[in-house]
């Protein structure tokens, strides 16, 4: 009886041994997968970093573009689509200076506006609110329609908003 105890536990240790050595190589094979995540994540990151600073670099481009085109509109009269009138100067004026009128994540969000040729906010102003698009992360423009009934279907909500007395 005491040989048959040995030999099963004998038989125990090696099939223990086996269990280790396979976790062992499980393990490895993990720790591998999770090293090309992290080198995907990064990756990832930095493309995300440089999709940021790219849409930053846009949003100031096209609204320095906007504001020197109202210099020489007269000059440049086939890219009028592109600019703001006078009478959308003051409109604005009021978007790009509130923090919830974000440019680069209006371009990132909405990729196709950056090949309007237009500055975010003047694409917010023109198209963007009639289409249902949110100005940037901190303003739901659908939720804000929803809580103001009354607010005509042509009005732009975040104009409404920032004339109400919002920030």
């Amino acid at each position: 009886m005491d040989s048959e105890q040995h030999t099963d536990a004998d038989v125990e240790v090696s099939r223990l041994r086996d269990e280790l050595r396979l976790s062992r190589i499980e393990l490895a094979q993990l720790r591998e997968e999770q090293e090309i995540d992290r080198e995907e994540l990064a990756r990832a990151r930095r493309t995300a970093d440089r999709l940021v600073t790219l849409s930053t670099r846009l949003d100031e481009h096209l609204r320095q573009a906007a504001r020197r085109g109202m210099r020489v509109r007269r000059v440049v009269r086939r890219f009028a689509p592109y600019l703001p009138d006078q009478s959308e100067m003051a409109d604005l004026d009021l978007l790009e200076s509130s923090p919830l009128m974000d440019g680069p994540w209006y371009l990132r969000e909405y990729p196709g506006v950056a090949g309007t040729g237009m500055a975010p906010a003047l694409h917010y102003l023109r198209r963007g609110a009639q289409e249902g698009k949110n100005p940037g992360p901190a303003f739901d423009a659908v939720s804000y329609r929803a809580r103001h009934g009354d607010l005509p279907a042509d009005a732009n909500p975040l104009l409404h908003h920032l004339r109400a007395g919002g920030r």
